[in-house]
Formats: C-alpha cells, sequence, structure tokens
C-alpha cells in the first residue's frame, strides 16, 4: 500500500514538473527555435497562407523579441517585420485581462496587399456567441512603418506612437495613435465591438502636415471623423490645403449604404476658385450609375457647371459605358453637351455646342461685337481606328452697335478632325465685301483610342491658302488696342511633298504702335516659295518722312537668312525719346529661336528724361480698400533668357539728353549680347558739352564716362562723372558715382576747402564767415538738392525746339558790369559743331566758334569775334 501511495505521489511530482521542465526548456535557444517553428506551421495555412517567425530572444512569454516576422501568400512576401518586441503582463491573467506593457516594431513594411486565394468555405459559417475578453496596450513604439510603392503608388513612411489602446468586457474599445514622418497627426478611435447589430466604429483623425505626397501643393492639413455600422460609413472630411502660397479648403460628407455611394456638399474654396457639388454612384451586379452635379466659380466670379448621369456595365467579360446626357457649363454662357455609348467594339459619341452670342465669350473686347457662335462634335467607329470631326461655326459677327467702329458682318468657320487615316483642318470666311480668306490642311495620320496611338506624317502634310484681305480689318480686335494696322495682303500658298509653291503680297501697308512709339508706313512686299522655304522678293517701309528700312533674304531649310537695312529711320517718336536709326542687322537660325547680329548706328536722338512716367505713389492706407479672392505673394523674379540671341553693337554718335537740372550730348558705343540670365548692355557713354544745372549754377561736364558692364539687369554706372563751375577765386567740381538710379555725389575744390566753403563760394562769392543766417539756410537746402530728383523740360529746351538749335543756354557774366549772353549751338555733322554768343547789351557783340573732332581724344577749333582772338587751336583729351 505505501509503495503505490508512494508511486502515486512521484507520478503526480513528475506531471507538476513536467510543465515546469517544459517551461524551462522552451526558454532554451533550441526550445524558442521549436517555438518559433511551431508558431509558423500553426498560423500558417497550406492553401494560401505562409508565415515565417525567426530569431525568439527573451523570456517566453513574458518578455520576447522577435527578429523577423514575415506573412505571404502564393505571391510572395505582402508583410514583414523586425525586431519586434512584447512586454506581456501575465499576472493580469487573474483578473480576466491581457495586457501588453509595451509592444513595438523597428522596422513593419506592407509591401502590397494580399492576393485573394485559398479554398471556397462550403456553406455558410455557424455564428458563435462573442464573448469579448478585456486587452490593454500600455505602449505603442513603431520606428518605421513602410508603405511599399505597390500600396500607395509611391514609397511612404511613418512613426507610429501610443500611450494606451483599452479594449473593456462591454465591447468599448477607445485609445489614439500619434503618426509622424510623411503625415504627421493624431489618430482617436472609440468603438463599440460586442457581436451585435449596434456594433460600430468611430474614427477621429486630425493631420497637422502631410509632407509625402504634397499633390503638388505647399502643405495639406485638416481634419476627418467617420463612422462605421451595419448600415453602412458616414464620413466628415474637412481639410486645408496650400499652393504657391494660396490657401484653399477642402470639406465635404461621405455616406455609404447598401450599393450606393454618395459625396454629399463637396466644397472647395480656394484663392482664386471655389466649386460645390455631389456624386452619386449607385452598384448593382454587373452596374455602376455616376450621378454628377457640380459647380464652379473663379476668381472673376465666372460660373462653370457640369451635371450628367453615365453608366458603366460590365457582363461575360466585357464592358460599356451609356453617357446618357452629360452637360458641360462655362462663363455663364457656353454649354455643350454630350451623349452616346462606348464599349470594346466600338464608340458612338455626339456633342453640341449651344448657340450663345460672341458678346457673352470672356475674353477682353468681345462685348464690342455681336454674332452666334455654334458647334457639334461627332466620335464615330471603332475603338482601334475611330473617326472624330469638329466644327465651330460664327456667323453674323459684326460690331455691336454701341460700338465706336464698326466692323463688316462675316461668316466663318473651323472644321478639324480625325478621319479615314487623315488629320485634317480648314476654315472659310466669307460675307466680306473686301475679300476672302480661306485654308486647308490634310496629314496622313494613324490614330487610335485603345491602344492609345496618335503618329500624324508630317513629311507627307498638304496645305492651301488662299487671301485677299484689307489687313484693317484686325484693327477691331482688342489684341490689336493702341496699335493701327493697314494695307492689302494678297497671297495663295500651297505645300505638298515638301515643298512650298506661291506668294505673298502686302501693298501700302502701314504699322503704328501708339504706346511703344513705333511708326512704319509705305510698306511693300513680295514674298516668293521657293523648294525649301520663302525668298523676299522685295520688302522696303518708309518711317513717313526721309528715312527706310528695308529687307532681304529668306526663310529656308537651313532657317532664317534675313536682312534689315536701315536708312536714317525715324521710326521711334516717344514723348521721352525720338532716334533716328541707320545699320544692318542679320537674322539668322531658327524662326522659333533667331540670332540677331551687325551694328546699328543711332544718328541722332532725343531723351526728355522728365517726359519718362514715374512710378504710381504706393497706397498710404487700405480702409477703401476691398477684398478679392487673389492674393498676392511676394517673391524674387525669376530672370528668362530672351526669345532670341543677340549680339547688336550700337554706335551713338550724338544722344541729346534734355531735363530741367541736366542738357547735355551724349557720345559712345554699346556691345547688346544674350546671356542665360537674360539681355547684356556692354560699353562706355562719355558726355560732349553740356550742363548739371545745381544750386542755380550751370556745371559744365569735363571729365568720367557712364558705363555699362554686362550685368543683368542693365545697369548704368557712373564713373567720375564730373562738371565744374569756375569763379575767378574758386573752380568747384561735381563728381558723380555709383548707380545712375541712386549716384553717390561729392564737392571738391582748387583751391581745397570743404563743401560748405565751396557752396558759399559758388553762390555767394565769399566765405562762410561773412554770410547771412539766411545764406546759411540757402547752403544747407543747397546740399540736399540732388536728392529731389529732376523736374520737368525746361523752358530753355522749349526754346532750343522751336528755334532749331541742339544747345541753347544764358551765360551770366562772372565780372561786374559785363553784360550776359545767350549761346545756341548747332551740329552741322556728326564731329562738325558750330555755336554762335551774343552778348546782351547795346552793343550786341557776336562771337563764333566752330569744332571739328579728329578723333576721341583730338579736335580743332577756331574762333572769330570782338571778344576772341581769331585763329585755330588744338585740344587734346585723355581719360586717366
Amino acid at each position: 500500500m505505501k509503495k503505490r501511495i508512494s508511486r502515486l505521489l512521484k507520478l503526480l511530482l513528475l506531471l507538476a514538473l513536467l510543465p515546469v521542465l517544459l517551461f524551462a526548456l522552451i526558454q532554451t535557444p533550441p526550445g524558442k527555435t521549436a517555438v518559433a517553428s511551431a508558431l509558423s506551421k500553426l498560423l500558417s495555412s497550406p492553401d494560401h497562407l505562409d508565415v515565417r517567425i525567426g530569431g525568439i530572444t527573451g523570456w517566453i512569454p513574458g518578455d520576447l523579441n522577435i527578429a523577423e516576422f514575415e506573412i505571404g501568400d502564393g505571391h510572395g512576401v505582402w508583410l514583414s517585420a523586425r525586431n519586434l518586441h512584447c512586454r506581456w503582463m501575465i499576472r493580469e491573467l487573474l483578473d480576466e485581462r491581457i495586457r501588453f506593457a509595451r509592444l513595438g516594431a523597428e522596422e513593419i513594411v506592407l509591401h502590397r496587399f494580399p492576393k485573394s486565394g485559398g479554398r471556397p468555405v462550403a456553406g455558410p459559417r455557424e455564428r458563435t456567441e462573442f464573448q469579448p475578453y478585456e486587452m490593454h496596450l500600455d505602449g505603442l513604439n513603431i520606428k518605421r512603418f513602410r508603405l511599399e510603392r505597390g500600396v500607395a503608388g509611391i514609397p511612404l513612411e511613418y512613426t507610429v506612437h501610443s500611450g494606451g489602446i483599452a479594449y473593456l468586457s462591454s465591447g468599448r474599445l477607445n485609445g489614439e495613435l500619434m503618426v509622424g514622418g510623411d503625415a504627421e497627426g493624431r489618430v482617436e478611435l472609440d468603438a463599440l465591438l460586442t457581436g451585435c447589430a449596434e456594433d460600430n466604429l468611430g474614427i477621429k483623425v486630425a493631420l497637422q502636415q502631410m509632407s509625402n505626397p504634397t499633390f503638388g501643393l505647399d502643405g495639406l492639413s485638416g481634419q476627418g471623423s467617420a463612422t462605421i455600422n451595419a448600415q453602412g460609413v458616414e464620413a466628415r472630411i474637412e481639410a486645408d490645403v496650400g499652393e504657391a502660397g494660396r490657401l484653399g479648403r477642402i470639406s465635404t460628407m461621405l455616406q455609404f449604404a447598401g450599393s450606393n455611394l454618395r459625396l454629399r456638399q463637396f466644397e472647395f474654396i480656394h484663392t482664386d476658385y471655389s466649386a460645390i457639388g455631389e456624386l452619386a454612384l449607385a452598384f448593382s451586379p454587373g452596374l455602376i450609375d455616376v450621378s454628377l452635379d457640380s459647380s464652379f466659380t473663379d476668381a472673376s466670379t465666372n460660373h462653370y457647371g457640369i451635371h450628367g448621369l453615365v453608366a458603366v456595365s460590365t457582363s461575360n467579360g466585357t464592358w460599356g459605358v451609356d453617357v446618357g446626357t452629360l452637360e458641360i457649363e462655362g462663363w455663364n454662357a457656353v454649354a455643350f453637351t454630350l451623349a452616346g455609348t462606348v464599349d470594346p467594339e466600338q464608340v458612338s459619341l455626339s456633342g453640341a455646342l449651344k448657340e450663345f452670342d460672341v458678346a457673352l465669350l470672356p475674353i477682353a473686347g468681345s462685348s464690342n461685337f455681336t454674332g452666334t457662335v455654334r458647334g457639334d462634335i461627332s466620335v464615330t467607329g471603332s475603338l482601334a481606328d475611330p473617326s472624330v470631326v469638329a466644327g465651330v461655326r460664327v456667323e453674323g459677327f459684326s460690331s455691336a452697335q454701341e460700338a465706336l467702329d464698326e466692323l463688316p458682318e462675316l461668316d466663318f468657320g473651323i472644321n478639324a478632325g480625325v478621319k479615314d487615316g487623315r488629320l485634317f483642318a480648314d476654315t472659310t470666311l466669307t460675307n466680306y465685301a473686301s475679300g476672302h480668306f480661306a485654308a486647308s490642311a490634310a496629314i496622313p495620320c494613324g490614330f487610335s483610342i485603345a491602344p492609345f496611338h496618335f503618329k500624324p506624317s508630317l513629311r507627307a502634310a498638304d496645305a492651301r491658302v488662299e487671301a485677299d484681305l484689307d489687313l484693317g480689318i484686325f484693327n477691331q480686335l482688342a489684341m490689336f488696342q493702341n496699335q493701327l494696322i493697314g494695307g492689302l495682303l494678297t497671297t495663295e500658298i500651297t505645300y505638298s511633298n515638301q515643298t512650298p509653291n506661291g506668294y505673298l503680297w502686302i501693298a501700302d501697308g502701314r504699322y503704328e504702335h501708339y504706346d511703344w512709339g513705333i511708326l512704319f508706313r509705305d510698306f511693300d512686299a513680295g514674298f516668293n516659295a521657293v523648294p525649301g522655304g520663302f525668298e523676299v522678293g522685295h520688302a522696303i517701309a518708309t518711317d513717313g518722312a526721309s528715312g527706310a528700312v528695308g529687307m532681304e533674304g529668306g526663310l529656308g531649310k537651313g532657317g532664317l537668312d534675313l536682312q534689315l537695312v536701315f536708312d536714317g529711320a525715324n521710326i521711334i517718336r516717344r514723348d521721352e525719346i525720338e532716334a533716328k536709326v541707320s545699320g544692318l542687322l542679320k537674322v539668322e537660325g531658327s524662326p522659333f529661336h533667331p540670332d540677331i547680329s551687325g551694328t546699328l548706328v543711332i544718328d541722332r536722338a532725343e531723351i526728355l528724361l522728365d517726359n519718362i512716367p514715374s512710378a504710381p505713389p504706393p497706397v498710404l492706407t487700405n480702409l477703401e480698400e476691398q477684398p478679392t479672392n487673389a492674393v498676392a505673394v511676394a517673391g524674387q523674379k525669376v530672370r528668362k533668357p530672351p526669345p532670341v540671341g543677340l549680339d547688336v553693337r550700337v554706335e551713338l554718335p550724338q544722344v541729346f539728353v534734355n531735363a530741367s537740372m541736366i542738357e547735355t550730348l551724349l557720345v559712345g558705343n554699346l556691345l547688346i549680347t544674350d546671356t542665360p540670365r537674360g539681355v547684356s548692355v556692354k560699353g562706355k557713354i562719355e558726355p560732349r558739352r553740356g550742363f548739371v544745372n545745381f544750386i542755380g549754377k550751370k556745371f559744365r561736364f569735363t571729365d568720367g564716362d557712364i558705363v555699362f558692364d554686362g550685368a543683368v539687369p542693365t545697369e548704368a554706372i557712373l564713373d567720375n562723372l564730373t562738371s565744374e563751375y569756375s569763379r575767378r577765386d574758386v573752380t568747384a567740381r561735381l563728381v558723380l558715382n555709383g548707380r545712375a538710379n541712386d549716384p553717390r555725389f561729392r564737392l571738391e575744390s582748387t583751391p581745397a576747402m570743404p563743401e560748405d566753403e565751396v557752396l558759399s563760394h559758388v553762390l555767394f562769392n565769399r566765405d562762410t564767415s561773412s554770410i547771412s543766417p539766411y545764406q546759411a539756410y540757402q547752403i544747407a537746402a543747397a546740399a540736399r538738392q540732388l536728392s529731389g530728383g529732376l523736374n520737368g523740360p525746361g523752358f530753355m529746351y522749349q526754346v532750343r525746339q522751336a528755334v532749331g538749335v541742339d544747345t541753347l543756354e544764358w551765360r551770366e557774366s562772372e565780372v561786374a558790369g559785363e553784360a550776359s549772353e545767350v549761346v545756341a549751338g548747332k551740329y552741322i555733322s556728326s564731329g562738325l559743331y558750330v555755336e554762335v554768343s551774343r552778348s546782351l547789351d547795346a552793343r550786341g557783340q557776336t562771337d563764333l566758334m566752330a569744332e571739328f573732332e579728329v578723333t576721341r581724344h583730338f579736335s580743332l577749333e577756331t574762333y572769330t569775334g570782338p571778344k576772341m582772338r581769331p585763329g585755330i587751336g588744338a585740344n587734346w583729351r585723355y581719360d586717366y
């Protein structure tokens, strides 16, 4: 008996020790390897689920680490994790709770979504009673949660943290997640999961910033909420977006119930536009009905809308699209409708542009015209070889009754499309009493919708243009506002086998641009088509007087080869500048980026600095300002290279500059070239004669240059630009340096003295110790004179223009008792200057001086008169 009891006790002890031994065994490396293998097999299924667990370390089950974890299917691994860590509070099981003190991973990667597979379950599964079990997760830390390209279209990476998630025995789930990385925000969970019909899942998301993807936006943030229950899904989304400094806001309500999906109250408000509408999708076996009703308004309050019903069906491996009615509205006036069907075999769509008046188009100046516009489009045939034909017709196009200018009534139309292997287009202009215009083109073209293919054969193109037009018709168009066009255009050109044939003539042409001050008259030109391009038969225009501009050359396979010849053409006539130009320019290379080179001589130019319009004054208050949708964003201007290549030398033998403070003659040379950042101007201009009117005295130019160093943007640099004023006891010099729009100046004198002493001697012919307080005030005011700028064209300039001389000034005598005199000068030719002076007293003595400039530094002078000693002198000037 005792032996039996002893054996029984030993057996019970062995049974009690067996779990302990087993527990101790699984803590060993071989035991942990066996556990990993067993769990992998237990969680896997032979048909479509493959789970692999490797590298278990730590204490099982309370505090363990898993080096690798993978889930795959028949197509490979779709989820992988690295360095998983779990700390499990076993003692909580005594209170019927499962608690994880810490759960984390170094990296979790979702490579793709799992593929469907496995054996179907035969018959419905029996529903078992749901028994909630309380679970707590005190801490979650995923350092890298990656979504590969197969999941989101682009690689994304996040960090995920949580301070606590709890699932209570009542079925209530709540907690929050903090997300960082490519998106930063917070996710709140609030759900009831009991296995009953009343179950629901509530999610709230607060997105602080989305860094990737940006969707082309500067910033994306917002918030949303969703409720999921047995009836379906209902969600509310609000988001703020930023683009190029402009802000926008998106909001919508989403409902999904049964087989219907609706986006209700979809609204997008932006600084430049806004949109509002609804979208509904109804799902049924083999059919999706799409209903769209939305509107759109831009910053100019133009209204757009799209409404329609489209059905997408699938059956027996094929598909079809039935466009019942699709209507697109724009600018509160234009409406386009589309209807028809599309399936894998063929397409049959037809559309119509509803009739409207030209005056309703959102184009500048369109309200000055009237006329009806209508159009249509059709797409028919197979998807592999469809026919597309579209046309727009305008009838009765003419000036509106209230318009000042009258346009003859016109009918014109444009037709284009792809049909029978040809891409074609034609246009006509009719009902025009003074001429006609017609053009057509056809190109062999391969075109397919499915698979998409579009390949025109440009080398086999045929085209024809015929015209007999009075160019004055274009003066009624808004794009030619402040311009005047005239002349008769006659052309008949054909293009076939890569060879043009025909001609283009312009007779009695005229062009004026009132804003730019450009003027061409008497323009006659003939252009002839030759193999490979066009040649200029003749082309010449005048400036309305004796000047002319001619053109030679043509356009060939090698590009442009033109020459522009300027012969004393006064083509620039503005209030602030007039210029007469001679020279030769070559225009070569591609028509889309030609190279312009050559030399231009500005034979004579008059520049009135005071007539250059100044910038408008700044807005001092915004109390009267009305809010608009547009938002201005300050930023650095991006400079683009010029649309042409430039290598032009400009010679300036006579440029007269006049302002209330300055009157001078400028001479110099400039080189204008193109750079990747813009136009570069390099060269030097020096003043010849003339003066600066400073503190009421004429300081005559003696030395210095205006330098252009080639910088972009172009800036004129004053390099020791010096002018002098002399009295018997002192010679004062005004020296300017720095940028022309913000110069630095200083006063010097011989003999040397302080600035206030120089001003005192110039103004009052005495030193500062013997001046009155009022004279001291005048000296202080004189020191600030240059900061006031240049004011108004002077009286002397207007007199000079009236009598036709180049220089005119009043010279006061520096000697008491001697008379003042009037001096007038004229450039007889480039380099030959004649000056006459006459005293303003009873004697009226007249003196004559002539100067001939041999070189820049050497000139000869001759003079005669009572005050001058007759003879010839030589002058030598040298810059140092």
